[in-house]
Order: C-alpha cells, then structure tokens, then sequence
C-alpha cells in the first residue's frame, strides 16, 4: 500500500547584510548541513514531502535560492550563492517571504516552520512595517505555522517579541558559535518535522482541528 504522504515546508530568511561577512564561510556550511539534516531527516521518514525555500537578503536583493523546492532537488549552496553586504531589511524579508509561503500553502494539508536568521536590527525596509509582519505571523500561527528567531549581537528575544514570535536562540558570532546554532536548529526541526509528519497523515484528525494539534506540538520547539 502506498504511504500517505505529509507535505512539510522549510522556510530559512537568511540576514546576509554586511555585518554577517565574518560568519559568511559559517553561514554557507551551517546552511548545507540544515539541507542534509532534512534530507536525512526525509529518509528516515518516508511518509515525508519535504519542501525548503531559502531566502537570503540585504538592503540591494532579496535572493530566491529555493522556492518550495522537493529537498531532493535542493544542492548544497556555495560562497557565490552568499555574498554579504549593506543593510538589514528584515521587515520586507520576512513580509514577502511568508506571505508567498502562504499563497503556496493554502488549502493544502501542510506544516510549515519558518526561520529568521539574524545578527541585528532591522534598518531598511520600505515595504513592510513591523506591525504589519507581526499581523502576518500572528494570523498564520493560527494556521498552525512554526516561526523561530535565531540571532546575535542584538536584544533577540525582545525583537521577536515585538514580531509575534515566541521561539528564540541567541548564538555567540564566532565560528563555533555559529556552527552550534545551526546544530541545535537542525535537532529542532527533526524532532519538529517528525511531530509535524504524526499529525498531517492521521485521518482522525480534521482539518479544522490540525492547527491545534501542530500549536501543540509546536510548544518545546529549541527545549528551553
């Protein structure tokens, strides 16, 4: 019999602004080993789609590198792809990018977690306004979304506070503190994503009850 399967979005808003060249080499490494953790994760659990869309941005692109693509089709990124500079438009980032995750997602039966990596405040946006990505993510939390904070060199938690966003790590800007962030991030997600898998392939539970069953879920998310 063919396994039901359970469509899982991995959403990365990756800070790339000037201040992130000294992790830049990090950030490229901790991005592969996210993609092989899902991959992995994937195999593990075959009842898994898993899609991933990454979005890297600063103050002159916000960067597509994937766009819902099946994790299978996702290659390992490089230095080119990465390229840090100017400023930190975090509003318009995270705006743009979930409100397209959401235009792909809905009336679908799916779990979406979405992650904002950062090393400071936001500083350039011209598009969105903080209350406006905090209206957003507070109307698809109650579809059921994930939204983590991950941050350095800034008051992390009080800014995601301010977006709406309960789920926060701060890592230390360093070669291994960042490498520890994308460590724990990626042990989040397979427990996460295994949570997520559980729920969408149960046909006892409705679609009208899954988002109470994935905010439930959602709960011990970094474990603190």
């Amino acid at each position: 019999m063919e396994t039901k399967k359970a469509k899982i979005f991995n959403v990365i808003i990756l800070d790339k602004s000037g201040s992130m060249q000294s992790i830049a080499r990090q950030a490229v490494d901790g991005v592969n080993e996210t993609l092989g953790s899902i991959r992995s994760s994937q195999l593990r659990n075959p009842e898994q789609d898993n899609y991933v869309t990454l979005v890297a941005f600063c103050g002159c692109e916000r960067r597509t590198i994937y766009d819902a693509t099946p994790i299978a089709d996702a290659r390992d990124i490089t230095a080119s792809d990465y390229r840090p500079c100017c400023t930190t438009p975090l509003y318009d980032a995270v705006g743009f990018t979930i409100t397209r995750m959401h235009n792909e997602v809905e009336g679908h039966r799916a779990a979406v977690s979405v992650t904002i990596i950062t090393d400071g405040y936001e500083n350039s946006s011209r598009e969105y306004t903080g209350e406006a990505v905090k209206s957003l993510i507070d109307s698809y939390k109650k579809q059921g979304w994930l939204f983590a904070y991950i941050g350095a060199d800034h008051d992390v938690e009080a800014v995601a506070a301010r977006l709406s966003i309960q789920h926060t790590l701060t890592f230390d800007k360093t070669a291994e503190g960042t490498a520890k962030m994308f460590s724990t991030g990626n042990v989040a997600r397979s427990k996460w994503s295994k949570k997520m898998s559980e729920l969408l392939v149960d046909d006892s539970l409705s679609d009208e009850a899954l988002p109470m069953g994935m905010l439930g879920a959602n709960e011990d998310y970094f474990d603190k």
